[in-house]
């Protein structure tokens, strides 16, 4: 990745003026400033989501009114900011894949892989890390920054689940990022953060102390934003033994599926199976081929070979539509 790739900057122009802001968001000052003074009765509960370790992630969502602006905001502002290459998750964009699986790939086949996460990373991204963003990256008026501040935080902190936040964690590391990440390539090494998981990795060895800076680099980059590194996720893997970006393993020159996770794959397809000799006609059979189906689609990207063979079983091979007592059942192939 070139190191200009590094550089962070947004397209849109200062807004000096509240009256401003409310225009490019097709609203009125009045509007804006009432949701922003509403936000706690507009906010309300999103998905639960499961970490790896099988724990509950509570995340949050927002009434129509308040989701409406955050659309607004994210289209019109955020997403008219340059993204470095090697920030991924949390941000749509048509040119550059910035998912999980790129986040590997940068990583693939090197000699020697260090991963860090930030601890807490959404509730650790403050009122103060927000509003910097609005005012020292965009350039934009205080009474401004602040009110686009209020708008976009929850309780203090950055909510996980909102339509501006992924954009805005993304950032929240702007200061030091982009000079910390210019002397990693300028040492030949690879960075990417896919939101709160950081990864660096070398194609050659590297000495005690070149991972003692390099890890004291991360660590530094982190507090400069008062952000701290999970020290149990702390690891540093070689090419001898097995390396992992966003559980895929890199050892080899693309990213692939572990064994253990193809091993549960295989599993919900034998479970599809014996639903198949039930009732192939069933509403639990459906719902078996649909979360087999997808996770055999998923194999596909990272171990096309066995993902083939999984695919050809014929409880995973349905008829395109079959009718039953149930009503109409609809089958999308997932090639």
């Amino acid at each position: 990745m070139a190191p200009e790739s590094n550089k962070t900057c947004s397209k849109v122009g200062p807004i000096a003026h509240v009256k401003a802001l409310a225009s490019i968001l097709s609203t009125t000052p009045s509007e804006l400033i009432a949701l922003s003074e509403n936000v706690p009765s507009l906010w309300k509960p999103g998905k639960v989501l499961r970490k790896k370790d099988g724990t509950p992630r509570p995340t949050h969502d927002a009434r129509k009114a308040l989701k409406v602006v955050h659309e607004r905001i994210k289209n019109r502002l955020l997403r008219q900011v340059d993204y470095p290459g090697y920030l991924l998750g949390g941000i749509s964009d048509k040119l550059t894949t910035r998912d999980y699986s790129r986040h590997a790939a940068l990583h693939a086949k090197k000699k020697i892989l260090i991963s860090e996460d930030i601890q807490d990373f959404f509730p650790s991204t403050t009122a103060e890390v927000v509003q910097e963003i609005w005012q020292r990256l965009f350039n934009f008026h205080p009474d401004v920054a602040e009110l686009l501040t209020r708008l976009t935080i929850y309780e203090g902190a950055l909510p996980q689940g909102w339509k501006t936040s992924g954009y805005l964690a993304n950032l929240a590391l702007w200061r030091r990022e982009p000079d910390f990440v210019a002397r990693l390539h300028r040492q030949g090494l690879a960075y990417s953060r896919f939101m709160d998981d950081v990864t660096v990795s070398a194609p050659y060895p590297l000495s005690k102390t070149q991972l003692t800076n390099i890890i004291s680099g991360i660590y530094g980059m982190l507090a400069s934003g008062e952000f701290a590194p999970k020290r149990a996720k702390h690891k540093i893997a070689t090419g001898r033994s097995r390396m992992e970006v966003t559980g895929l393993n890199v050892n080899a020159a693309k990213p692939s599926m572990p064994k253990k996770r193809r091993d549960q794959i295989r599993a919900q397809v034998y479970q599809c199976e014996q639903g198949y000799k039930r009732d192939p006609r069933s509403p639990e059979y459906l719902t078996q081929w649909r979360n087999a189906s997808g996770k055999v689609g998923t194999m596909k990207r990272f171990n096309p070979g066995e993902a083939k063979s999984l695919r050809t079983r014929p409880a995973l091979y349905p008829q395109v539509a079959q009718t039953s007592r149930y009503g109409a059942v609809s089958f999308d192939f997932i090639s």
